[in-house]
């Protein structure tokens, strides 16, 4: 024997070879970005000079059965795109493999823009929620056939022939698939986005209601867009400050559009809406709240205006909100109280359907077309109405915060018979603002327990009786 060792070196995994992508009926153009996938890729059609994308089954390395899995899967997508062909919120398919029956090797779609990219500064939530509404519609109508897509994230979402569409089904459910397309302990969608029964394949099963969850989320990255490309972790909350609507407007329409979007995420999938009562949910909203635009500010005036862009005044703004509205949640109750009798006869959340408004003139500079909007929103208090009168009281935030109080009469709509404020601006949390806050207040109590009822609301009471 020599004094060479026995054994064999380990061998050395070979590189794969570059892969050839090109076809008779389409030109390869290279990938498609340098981000993206190697087997999806630019390509001109050779016939029609159609410019478009091709998208290649995937070379997969590993044991025999991932492999199987991986290719059964996109035999499946480009089979079911095909079939879908020319429904609409699905990108349609311009040409597939004929040549291997029904495994094809590839196919071809058009280029499409990322719905990402059609929501920008200047768009406001109600762009967002409609685009989304339109999904969810699609959704609906392909789990009501037994189909989920369970990879519902932005970068799966594209704008084409001025319409939001669904793509890339890669790891979607289709009706009537074979068994056994997922591999032991695989996560099926993607982080932050993906359901809670969806994070392995163990017990998974369809995923009946995970669109819904991942969509929810979806929404809520697209409509803060200088927040980060992920949303929060977890079960959306109105009362919690990580899932704060605030940048998106105020008042009761987005706190009633932050319901929709907890009832969407709820943990137990049993508990979560469906797509339909989701995409329901949605409709209703807009038919809502689309009559006036204007109320909703544009995505972007919050990032930009004063800096709310940065990561750690965001943050500072959302805590100085919920500290302010404690603040003045009893000071409103003493109001309620001092006019009704009853400190729980107040509201919250501005109502403009209703009229609701500030009525006073402040000598507020103008900061934009429409005047002087707060560039941190404001908060909006209300007792109801007892004896044709109600008192306002609302928060003022624009890096500082003020208050200002209201008596109005006699709506929708109002007028007004007296007015507060504005207290100085001062940064909120500070126990001076505090002070400011509870002189307003008791300001307003003593006005009521002086206050002569006027002559037209008598005769108003008589009317009545």
């Amino acid at each position: 024997m020599s004094g060479r060792s026995s054994q064999r070196a380990p061998r050395r995994q070979q590189r794969p070879e570059a892969r050839d992508y090109s076809l008779a009926r389409w030109k390869d153009d290279g990938p498609l970005s340098p981000s993206s996938k190697p087997f999806v890729r630019s390509a001109t059609e050779v016939s029609g000079g159609r410019e478009g994308v091709v998208k290649h089954i995937p070379q997969v390395y590993g044991d025999k059965k991932w492999k199987r899995i991986r290719q059964m899967r996109f035999h499946q997508e480009a089979l079911f795109m095909h079939r879908m062909n020319g429904t609409p919120g699905i990108l349609p398919v311009w040409d597939v493999d004929d040549a291997h029956g029904d495994k094809p090797r590839w196919y071809a779609m058009p280029r499409a823009r990322l719905l990402a990219e059609t929501i920008d500064d200047m768009s406001t939530v109600l762009d967002v929620v409609t685009r989304i509404a339109t999904l969810s519609q699609t959704l609906a109508s392909l789990a009501g056939q037994g189909t989920y897509h369970r990879d519902i994230k932005p970068d799966n979402l594209f704008w084409y022939d001025d319409a939001p569409v669904l793509a890339d089904f890669g790891i979607a459910a289709f009706a009537h698939a074979p068994a056994g397309l997922t591999r032991h302990g695989e996560e099926l969608g993607p982080d932050n986005f993906i359901a809670p029964e969806m994070r392995y394949s163990t017990t998974n099963g369809g995923g009946e209601r995970a669109d819904v969850y991942s969509l929810a989320k979806t929404l809520f990255v697209l409509a803060h867009l200088h927040r980060g490309p992920y949303p929060p972790v977890g079960t959306h909350r109105v009362d919690a400050e990580e899932f704060s609507l605030w940048a998106l407007g105020s008042g009761s329409d987005i706190q009633a559009l932050g319901h929709v979007l907890e009832a969407a995420t709820q943990f137990r999938e049993r508990d979560r809406l469906t797509m339909a009562d989701f995409h329901a949910e949605l409709r209703a909203w807009l038919g809502r709240c689309s009559n006036d635009p204007s109320r909703f500010p544009v995505l972007g005036k919050r990032a930009f205006g004063k800096g709310w862009g940065d990561a750690a005044l965001f943050d500072r703004h959302r805590r100085d909100t919920a500290t302010t509205r404690l603040m003045m949640l009893p000071c409103i109750r003493d109001i309620a109280e001092a006019l009704t009798g009853d400190s729980g006869a107040w509201s919250e959340g501005i109502d403009y359907d209703n009229g609701d408004a500030s009525l006073g003139k402040y000598g507020w500079i103008p900061n934009s077309d429409d005047g002087f909007e707060p560039d941190g929103g404001f908060l909006w208090l209300a007792t109801h109405l007892h004896d044709g009168l109600r008192i306002v009281i609302e928060a003022v935030f624009d890096h500082d915060v003020c208050f200002i109080a209201e008596a109005h009469r006699g709506g929708p709509p109002w007028a007004l018979e007296q007015q507060w404020g504005h207290t100085p601006w001062h940064r909120p949390r500070m126990p001076r603002t505090h002070d400011q806050l509870q002189e307003l207040t008791d300001n307003v109590v003593e006005w009521l327990s002086t206050r002569t009822p006027r002559s037209d609301e008598h005769h108003g009471q008589s009317r009545r009786s």
